[in-house]
């Protein structure tokens, strides 16, 4: 069973993606901020990371930041899930190896988890290997 860590400070976002997560058969697990999303990840290892940008405290991309100099996760695809539409920030969750910067807007629960499922069932390959 693939293990996904949803970083993610909408509780509503986060009960409906465990549901629907669930039922397709993954195993998710779920943190509200940087600090709470570093430390599970650490622990569980997850397959991949769904992350939002705008979290309380410390944003994604300090995050990701951080994930990447862990050297048992500094390989885990991650794929950011945000409202925020600034190209800046996009470009820089892209330099740190995002696999594809979603927009909230734009795709429904149902085609993330598609998305989800694309990713999970081919071979991983980040779009920069600079690290």
């Amino acid at each position: 069973m693939k293990k996904i860590l949803l970083i993610e400070d909408e509780p509503v976002l986060v009960d409906l993606f465990k549901d629907k997560f669930s039922k397709e058969g993954f195993d998710i697990i779920t943190a509200f901020d940087s600090e709470s999303g570093l430390q599970v990840a650490r622990i569980e290892k997850p397959d991949l990371i769904i992350l939002d940008i705008l979290l309380p405290t410390r944003n994604g991309i300090d995050l990701l930041k951080k994930l990447r100099v862990e050297k048992e996760i500094s390989k885990t695809p991650v794929l950011v899930y945000s409202c925020l539409d600034a190209p800046d920030i996009k470009n820089d969750a892209l330099k740190l190896g995002v696999i594809e910067y979603l927009l909230k807007t734009k795709y429904t629960p149902d085609q993330l988890v598609e998305k989800i499922k694309e990713y999970l069932n081919k071979p991983q390959v980040r779009n920069d290997e600079v690290f």
